[in-house]
């Protein structure tokens, strides 16, 4: 269950010119806003189908936990976020990862912006098969 995070009246100082309420309304967004969505996501390594069907919201301005036991697919699912596992041969995903609307997995997608975009911290370093100027 997520919780909706609570949002606090906005008390104006001075009367704030256009640019900067429209910049104050993005950070203040309705935090029933969906951020990040997953529909339908079955990932599989090689043969092996190690997601199943997920449907998962995350809300804006909100925290969300993934809680579970060891092996249960967490890092896996959070590894779709940021297509961590394209580097993975035999990885393929079927659903659909959405965030702002938009889908990660278009061919159109620069990986490396997105990555920039959604920064990850694993219990163990998780480096890519490349150099570390690369990582």
């Amino acid at each position: 269950m997520i919780d909706k995070v609570p949002t606090l009246p906005r008390r104006p100082a001075t009367q704030p010119s256009r640019s900067d309420d429209t910049e104050a309304e993005s950070r203040m967004a309705d935090p029933t806003t969906v951020k990040m969505r997953s529909r339908g996501l079955d990932f599989y390594y090689g043969a092996n189908h190690v997601l199943h069907n997920v449907d998962f919201d995350v809300f804006a301005h909100s925290v969300t936990a993934l809680i579970g036991p060891s092996g249960c697919g967490k890092s896996t699912f959070l590894r779709t976020l940021n297509r961590m596992n394209d580097q993975i041969p035999g990885a393929r995903l079927t659903g659909e990862v959405s965030i702002d609307g938009n889908d990660i997995y278009d061919p159109l997608v620069d990986v490396t912006a997105l990555r920039r975009r959604i920064g990850m911290v694993f219990q163990r370093s998780n480096p890519f098969p490349k150099s570390i100027y690369e990582n």
